[in-house]
Parts: C-alpha cells; structure tokens; sequence
C-alpha cells in the first residue's frame, strides 16, 4: 500500500483552533497519548514522547521519541512526564484506567489535557436526524463521556462544534 493511501486509512482528527491552543498550553517533558501520526506535535512545546498502540501509525512518523504501547499501561515510571495530552483518545478505553495510569506517570503539578467528545452533545442528535455521522458512529468507542461524568476527574472544559462530518 502506498505511504499517502496508508496514511490515510489511519484514524485523524481535525486540529481545530480550539485544540491547537489547549496543545500550546503544555510545556516542558510531554506525552502524546494516541499521538498516531503527529498532528499536534507542531503545537506542543517541550520534549514530547509520542505514544500511539499503532505500530503503522508511528512507522510513518518522522519523530526521535515514539512508543508503541497501550494507553491503560503507560510503559514509564512515575512522575516522568510534565504534561499529558489526549486529544480523541480516551472513548476508545477505559477512562477510570488511563487516569490512574496517567496521573502516575505525571509529576506533581503538572497537567492532564484530555479532549473527547461530549456525550450529550446536541449537535449529535441534530446530526443524526439529518442522516450525518457522529461520534457514537465511529468504530472502536468504547464509551462516551458527558461533561457531568468527567467533572469526577477535575476541572472541566470545552467548547462546542459541528464536528464530524468526515471525522474530527
């Protein structure tokens, strides 16, 4: 398969403003949980280990630091990294285990991003009446998260959007 038709069968989101900003925000050791093919590693600032359990995903990328492994066993020691970042990830897994996981493996005062759609969304109920895909359309979720669900975690974010009609 050629690299580009390779490339793209692999799961992206689209980098909205919104979450090129929240990635901006990190600084110093970080790791890009689900990071796949890069998308934000123009817009986190610091070391960034990128952690994706796609091998194909990371083969193609261009990066010194990239590890292949399972979100809900981060292979690192505890209080290795400065930031986590998530974006698009955590549906797919078990959110209870990637926290814990995550917060070992993150010094003390650092930070946890983690983007996912939300599952109360009205954009989605507007969406499937209209025949268009939503989030619970994609392949693989395991769960979807409200923002009352997530508040359990910390403070809690967002903004809303009309995404995806082809995937973001």
């Amino acid at each position: 398969m050629p690299l580009t038709e390779a490339r793209s069968s692999l799961h992206r989101s689209l980098v909205t403003r919104y979450r090129r900003q929240c990635a901006a925000r990190l600084r110093g050791r970080i790791l890009d949980c689900g990071g796949g093919l890069g998308a934000y590693l123009p817009y986190l600032r610091g070391d960034v280990v990128v952690l994706d359990r796609s091998a194909e995903a990371l083969e193609m990328l261009d990066h010194p630091n990239k590890v292949v492994a399972d979100r809900q066993a981060l292979p690192f020691r505890d209080n290795r990294f400065d930031n986590i970042w998530a974006c698009g990830v955590v549906q797919y897994v078990d959110l209870d285990t990637f926290v814990r996981e995550a917060v070992r493996v993150t010094k003390k005062g650092g930070h946890i991003l983690v983007l996912v759609p939300n599952a109360k969304s009205p954009w989605d109920k507007i969406k499937k009446l209209l025949g268009m895909k939503t989030w619970w359309d994609q392949e693989g979720i395991a769960r979807q998260y409200s923002v009352d669900e997530l508040k359990k975690y910390g403070r809690v974010g967002g903004r809303s959007s009309f995404c995806p009609s082809s995937g973001c």
